[in-house]
C-alpha cells in the first residue's frame, strides 16, 4: 500500500479545537457614559442619549494612523464601538460587544470558546486578527490568535472599541492580518467615586463587581476594582465535559498629567479562574486521553506603564512598557508565557503639508510548555524574539487629498525579517464625505505548534510510527489586500459606511506528508507530517451600514456583509485547510435599535441572522444558518441606582453557531437582571 492510499482528516489552526487527523488518529489542541463617579445630571444624561449621528462620525479614532483623526476621515474599514453602545447592549465580554460590528464574524463555540473572524479564516483562535489592550498585544506565539477566555474586563471601564477589517500590519506588525481589534480603556479621570455592580442569571449565574476611584493630594487619579463571575454551562454534548466558566478579576489604573506637557499612565491586572471544556484539548484516536476532568486552571497578571511627552506644536512622543505573565494548566499541556515589551512613537510635523510618525518595537517571550502525554513540544522552553520599527508620512494635498504612505520592518524569530508596507489615501469634497483606497501588505508569522510540535499520531511503539513534526522551514503566510471605501452623511440625522476588498493569499499552512526514513535508535519507519505553505487563495467581500435616527429619541444602525472565498491546495492538504474557504458565512445581517423611552429608560434590541457555514474542519458538510433577537432594557431608578435586564438568544431554546457536533455546546435563551449602585 503506498502513501497515497491513506486517508488524512483535517487540522484547523486553533486553541479549541484545533485538529490534526491522520489514519483513524485526530489531535486536538485547545486551547458608557454611566460610570463611576459624580452622579450625571438629568441635562448631562440627556445630551448622552441624544449623541447626534455627525458626532458619532466624528468620533476620534487612533487605530488607523497611530495617531487621533476623525472616523468620518479614516482611509481604512474602521468601526468605533463606544463606551454607551457597549451599556447600552448589556455586553458582558469582549466579543458580546463587538457582535454586530459589520465585516466581523463573532459566534460562541461554548460558554467561555468564541470564534471571532474579519473577512474569512473563522476559528475558535482568531488567527488573523491582532487583539490590543491598551497597547498591549493578546496575540499568543503557542498558537495563532487569543485565549477569548481570560480577556475580562469590568466593560463600563473601556472607552472604545476600535476596529479595523483589513491589514493593519503597516504600523502594528505581524499577525494584523485581517484587522486590528484595539480595546481602550477611561483615563481613571473619568471613573472617580465608588460603584457596586450584582447581577445573576440562567446562565450567568453570579457577576459581582466593584470598584472605588479617588485622587491624591498631586492630582493623581486612580481607580482600583475586583470582579467575580460564574457563568453555567451551556447545552453541552452528551458523555462531554461541563463547559462552566468561573474567574476572578482585580486590577488597578492611576494616571497622572504632570504638566501641560507630560502625561503618565500605570495600570495592571491579576486573574484567576476555572474553565469547562466539551472535549479534551489533545486527542489521539485509540490512545488513552486525558484523565480527570476537564477543566483548564488559568491564571496570569501584567502591568503597564505608558509616558506621553509634547514638545512642540504637532510634536510629542510616547513610550509603553508592559509585562504580561500568563499560566495555562490544561489536562492535556502546562503551559507558562512571559512577554516583556517596549515600544517607543515619535510624531513631528514636516511643514504644513506633512506629518511623518515613526516608532520602535522590541519584545522579548519566553514561553515553557509541557506535555502531559499526548501533547509535546521540542524543545519545551523557547526564547524568542521581535525588533521591528515602523515609519508613516501623512501628506495633505490640495483639493483634500490625503496619501499616507508606510511601512512596519520587522524581525522574529519565528520567520525572519518582514516587510509589510502600505499605501493608502482619502479624499473629502465635503466635511461629512470621504472616498477612500488602500493597498496593502501583512503577514500572519509562525507559531510554536507549527515550529516546535512533536508526537505521533498512531501507537508510538508501532514498526511504522506517523510523526507529527514542527517545521523550523515554515514561512509566514502572506495577503496582499486592495481595499475601496466610501463614508457620507448625506443628512443629520443619517450616515453611511461601505467597504469592498479583495484579498491574495499566498503560502498559507497545509499538513504534508514527507519522506519516510528509518530512526536508527528504534529501527522504527518514521512518515514525518509537517506544515508547509501549499495553499493560496483570494476573497471578495463588501460590508456596509445605514445608521438613521427617524426620531429624537430613536437610532438604529443596519448592517450587512458579504464574504466569498477560494482557497487552492499545491499539495496534498492533509489537514483540508481549503475547508477554511467555507468556515465564514457568505451572508450576515445585522440590525441595532436604541430607544430612549420616558422616566430615564433605555432600551436596546438587535437582530442578527447569519447564513449557513458550508464546511467546517470537523463537519465537511458545514452548519445551517441561524437568526438571533437580543434584548436589554435598563432603568435609571434614582441618581445613584440603575436596574437592567437583558435576554440574550431569545428566539431559540437554543443554537448552535460554530465547530464541530463533538466540540461545541447549544447556546441556550437566556436572561440576565443586573443591579448597579454609584456614590
Amino acid at each position: 500500500m503506498s502513501l497515497s492510499d491513506w486517508t488524512y482528516g483535517p487540522t484547523v489552526r486553533g486553541s479549541t479545537p484545533l485538529r490534526v487527523a491522520l489514519l483513524t488518529c485526530a489531535l486536538t489542541i485547545g486551547t458608557s457614559p454611566a460610570h463611576a463617579g459624580p452622579t450625571p445630571s438629568g441635562e448631562q444624561i440627556r445630551r448622552l442619549k441624544q449623541l447626534s449621528i455627525e458626532q458619532l462620525m466624528n468620533v476620534v479614532v487612533t487605530s488607523v494612523t497611530r495617531t487621533p483623526q476623525p472616523l468620518v476621515r479614516s482611509a481604512a474599514a474602521v468601526a468605533v464601538v463606544t463606551s454607551n453602545e457597549i451599556r447600552r447592549s448589556g455586553a458582558t465580554n469582549i466579543p458580546e460587544a463587538i457582535r454586530y460590528v459589520p465585516g466581523l464574524n463573532v459566534s460562541q463555540i461554548t460558554a467561555s470558546q468564541w470564534a471571532v473572524s474579519s473577512r474569512g479564516f473563522a476559528s475558535a483562535d482568531s488567527p488573523d486578527l491582532l487583539v490590543l489592550s491598551d497597547g498591549r498585544n493578546l496575540y499568543t506565539p503557542l498558537f495563532s490568535g487569543v485565549f477569548w477566555d481570560v480577556q475580562d474586563y469590568l466593560m463600563r471601564d473601556i472607552d472604545r472599541i476600535e476596529v479595523i477589517r483589513g491589514p493593519g500590519a503597516a504600523l502594528w506588525g505581524s499577525n494584523a492580518v485581517n484587522g486590528v481589534i484595539n480595546i481602550i480603556t477611561k483615563n481613571a479621570k473619568e471613573t472617580q467615586g465608588s460603584l457596586f455592580e450584582a447581577g445573576s442569571g440562567t446562565e450567568e449565574r453570579a457577576r459581582v463587581a466593584a470598584q472605588y476611584g479617588g485622587e491624591t493630594a498631586n492630582r493623581i487619579y486612580y481607580r482600583v476594582f475586583a470582579k467575580y463571575q460564574d457563568h453555567g454551562a451551556e447545552q453541552y454534548p452528551p458523555s462531554s465535559g461541563v463547559d462552566d466558566w468561573r474567574l476572578g478579576h482585580a486590577g488597578l489604573r492611576a494616571d497622572w498629567k504632570a504638566d501641560t506637557a507630560d502625561a503618565l499612565t500605570v495600570q495592571g491586572d491579576l486573574y484567576g479562574g476555572r474553565i469547562g471544556q466539551v472535549s479534551p484539548a489533545v486527542i489521539v484516536a485509540g490512545r488513552p486521553g486525558p484523565a480527570g476532568p476537564l477543566v483548564v486552571g488559568v491564571s496570569g497578571g501584567n502591568i503597564l506603564g505608558h509616558w506621553r511627552h509634547a514638545y512642540g506644536a504637532g510634536s510629542d512622543f510616547e513610550l509603553r512598557v508592559y509585562y504580561d505573565y500568563t499560566h495555562r494548566n490544561d489536562p492535556a499541556f502546562l503551559d507558562d508565557l512571559s512577554t516583556f515589551d517596549v515600544d517607543f512613537q515619535d510624531q513631528l510635523p514636516l511643514g504644513a503639508m506633512q506629518s511623518l510618525t515613526w516608532g520602535l518595537t522590541v519584545r522579548t517571550m519566553y514561553d515553557h510548555n509541557l506535555g502531559k502525554g499526548l501533547w509535546a513540544l521540542n524543545p519545551p522552553n523557547s526564547r524568542d524574539n521581535l525588533e521591528s520599527g515602523f515609519i508613516q508620512d501623512v501628506i495633505s494635498l490640495p483639493s483634500s487629498v490625503r496619501v499616507t504612505l508606510g511601512t512596519k520592518l520587522e524581525h522574529n524569530d519565528f520567520s525572519g525579517f518582514e516587510a509589510q508596507p502600505s499605501v493608502r489615501a482619502a479624499w473629502s469634497p465635503s466635511q461629512m464625505q470621504t472616498l477612500w483606497g488602500a493597498i496593502s501588505r501583512a503577514v500572519r508569522v509562525p507559531t510554536r505548534l507549527e515550529r516546535d510540535v512533536n508526537i505521533a499520531l498512531n501507537d508510538p511503539t508501532a514498526s511504522v510510527v506517523f510523526m507529527l513534526l514542527g517545521n523550523r522551514n515554515f514561512k509566514a503566510e502572506q495577503v496582499l489586500a486592495y481595499e475601496l471605501g466610501y463614508r457620507w452623511q448625506p443628512l443629520g440625522n443619517l450616515s453611511l459606511d461601505l467597504a469592498v476588498f479583495r484579498n491574495r493569499y499566498t503560502g498559507l499552512a497545509s499538513l504534508e506528508a514527507g519522506t519516510p526514513f528509518v530512526d536508527p535508535a528504534t529501527g522504527q519507519l518514521i512518515v514525518p507530517v509537517k506544515n508547509r505553505n501549499l495553499v493560496d487563495g483570494h476573497s471578495i467581500g463588501a460590508e456596509s451600514e445605514i445608521t438613521y435616527a427617524p426620531l429624537s429619541w430613536w437610532r438604529v444602525s443596519l448592517s450587512y456583509s458579504y464574504l466569498d472565498m477560494t482557497l487552492t491546495p499545491l499539495g496534498q492538504d492533509l489537514n483540508h485547510e481549503r475547508y477554511f474557504e467555507g468556515a465564514t458565512p457568505l451572508n450576515q445581517f445585522g440590525l441595532q435599535s436604541y430607544f430612549d423611552l420616558p422616566h430615564r429608560i433605555e432600551l436596546f434590541a438587535g437582530l442578527r441572522a447569519v447564513s449557513a457555514i458550508r464546511t467546517l474542519l470537523d463537519a465537511p458538510n458545514g452548519d445551517p444558518g441561524y437568526q438571533e433577537l437580543d434584548v436589554h432594557a435598563s432603568w435609571r431608578a434614582t441618581r445613584h441606582l440603575e436596574l437592567s435586564l437583558e435576554g440574550r438568544s431569545l428566539l431559540h431554546a437554543q443554537h448552535v453557531e460554530f465547530a464541530g457536533p463533538g466540540d461545541r455546546s447549544g447556546i441556550r435563551r437566556s436572561v440576565f437582571g443586573r443591579m448597579t449602585w454609584r456614590f
